[in-house]
């Protein structure tokens, strides 16, 4: 009797211990992550649609001016056809769960299901990373479109990234990349690059505007090549500066601020379509400013950088420790190249 009771006593005691850490464990991962230098800069916008649908947001862009929505949001929906929202410029309508307005998207009347990754728009037209493709949709018809409709896209254009993951317009120029994470996300063995003593492994291509042409580019073949480090989510360009967007799963995402100097000349090639073209290495940042886990594409508008957050879909919502529901935005957000 008495070896069972040790034997009882042993068992209980090493179970409140491993409930005791568990409960630690848990105590710190719910409430020990703090962003203060995040905090400090950020500002809550406009709500994020789609999040009760059970919407994985994923891009985001600027709108044209002038109109009664501000921003796009693509995202996809597991066995359902991949969406765009458009979000209001008005903060209170967005709040408003029935002003949710959506399209989905088609390609010879077939539904288009794969992972939305990245949405850009011109003035005239939307682009959207979707796998292999990009592809292209008056931004007429989608603003024209009712709630809910399916809308056939007018063209597309593919790389040779394995999936195009995110892009953006800047000055004339789509910029589209690819994403890279060991072993699940991997990509080519060309694309890895030893950069100032570290390696990045992905790439973004930038290809000149020609709306007139199939794809909405002028040439298949980009006039540069930049190479960027791991797990970038989205890029944003200025005149300034070049904002990577970096995260995956719950570990802290990062922002990651360059010097632009895609207007200066460079001595490295790199080959795409049998042509050398100029490559750019992002090496020496100016900035890198730690943010909730889960950030996903960025834009710029009106001296803002707005970041957008997966981290409140369902999928996800319950397991992750900073829930955020809204854009984020960032005043001047070159001003952060002097913060380490």
């Amino acid at each position: 009797m008495k070896k069972r009771s040790r034997a009882a006593k042993a068992v209980l005691w090493t179970l409140i211990a491993l409930f005791s850490a568990a409960a630690v464990f848990l105590g710190v991962w719910w409430f020990g992550f703090t962003f203060p230098a995040f905090d400090s800069v950020a500002e809550r916008e406009q709500q994020i649609p789609g999040l009760d649908s059970g919407l994985s947001p994923q891009g985001l862009c600027a709108l044209p001016d002038g109109g009664p929505y501000a921003f796009a949001m693509s995202g996809y929906i597991s066995g359902e056809p991949s969406r765009v929202y458009l979000i209001p410029a008005d903060r209170v309508a967005s709040d408003i769960k029935q002003a949710e307005r959506f399209v989905t998207f088609t390609e010879g009347g077939k539904d288009i299901e794969t992972h939305f990754g990245g949405v850009a728009c011109s003035e005239n037209y939307m682009y959207i990373a979707s796998g292999k493709k990009v592809i292209r949709i008056s931004l007429g018809k989608i603003l024209d479109a009712n709630n809910g409709a399916a809308v056939e896209i007018d063209d597309f254009f593919e790389t040779d990234f394995r999936s195009n993951a995110y892009c953006y317009i800047f000055d004339g120029v789509l910029y589209v990349g690819e994403f890279y994470r060991p072993e699940n996300y991997e990509t080519d063995p060309s694309h890895h690059m030893d950069v100032g003593g570290t390696a990045n492994h992905a790439l973004v291509y930038a290809y000149p505007m020609d709306e007139e042409k199939t794809g909405g580019i002028a040439d298949m073949v980009p006039s540069k090549v930049i190479s960027v480090c791991d797990e970038v989510q989205g890029i944003a360009l200025d005149g300034q500066a070049i904002y990577l967007s970096c995260s995956y799963g719950l570990p802290a995402s990062r922002l990651k601020i360059y010097e632009n100097r895609l207007g200066a000349e460079t001595a490295e090639t790199f080959t795409v379509g049998g042509r050398q073209v100029p490559l750019y290495k992002l090496a020496d940042r100016n900035a890198d400013l730690t943010m909730p886990c889960m950030s996903e594409e960025i834009c710029l508008k009106d001296g803002k950088l707005y970041i957008l957050f997966e981290s409140m879909s369902k999928q996800y919502r319950w397991v992750v420790h900073n829930r955020i529901s809204v854009l984020m935005s960032i005043k001047d957000p070159f001003a952060l190249r002097t913060q380490d």
